[in-house]
């Protein structure tokens, strides 16, 4: 049987795209998984993450989709970013013929989730095999190989981001000082935000906001 896993990895940042991988196997090669260390890739240190991403090759294949910032803004117009998310998903398995398809949980009703996705697949998936579940990236070792590559293309992307910039803004999550620090002083400086900011973000809003009304008070 095919099994085929599906995750994400920068869902949340306020800087920078979302990556989206699925990965493909042979349900016998499930055990090479666990041998070479395969777990949900929050779990792993940058450095055995990269090992293993390195080794997954040899045992399964994979599609990685990246969605950018200015896409994401504009498909927030129209759609919530869960409903990205499941084109995201939908996008990477549309073309595999597992038998079996695994994706780790956005939101609480993951029935519900599976029929959102099978809507959006051809009729040659519905009688297919769909579960959905909340840490499916930590329970099926093809959802956590999923899960190293999305997180290590997301990491990837945000250390070239570093160089362009010349300046390490971390991992470009609000919750990252420096990130903050990074955006406002761009926009201080510039009088806008980079390019691969998430403008539809309440983090880079309020950064835009509070620049115009010092600026406002400096006049």
């Amino acid at each position: 049987m095919r099994i085929l896993g599906v995750d994400e990895a920068g869902r949340g940042p306020v800087i920078g795209s979302m990556f989206i991988a699925s990965f493909e196997l042979d349900e016998g090669k499930v055990s090479e998984l666990e041998d070479i260390g395969v777990k949900d890739s929050k779990k792993l240190s940058n450095k055995k993450r990269e090992e293993i991403r390195e080794k997954l090759d040899a045992i399964g294949s994979f599609t990685l989709m990246e969605i950018e910032a200015s896409q994401i803004d504009e498909m927030r117009e129209v759609m919530t970013l869960n409903e990205i998310e499941l084109q995201g998903f939908v996008e990477v398995m549309k073309d595999s013929d597992a038998d079996r398809f695994t994706v780790d949980l956005p939101e609480p009703n993951g029935d519900r989730f599976i029929r959102k996705m099978k809507k959006e697949l051809p009729e040659s998936f519905q009688s297919k095999n769909f579960v959905a579940e909340h840490g499916a990236d930590d329970e099926y070792p093809e959802v956590s190989a999923a899960s190293i590559i999305a997180k290590s293309a997301r990491e990837k992307h945000v250390q070239e981001l570093h160089q362009k910039y010349g300046y390490d803004f971390a991992s470009g999550y609000p919750h990252d000082k420096p990130t903050i620090k990074f955006l406002e002083t761009y926009m201080e400086e510039k009088g806008e935000l980079p390019e691969e900011t998430r403008m539809s973000w309440s983090t880079a809003e309020k950064i835009v906001k509070k620049s115009k009304q010092k600026s406002f008070e400096d006049y």
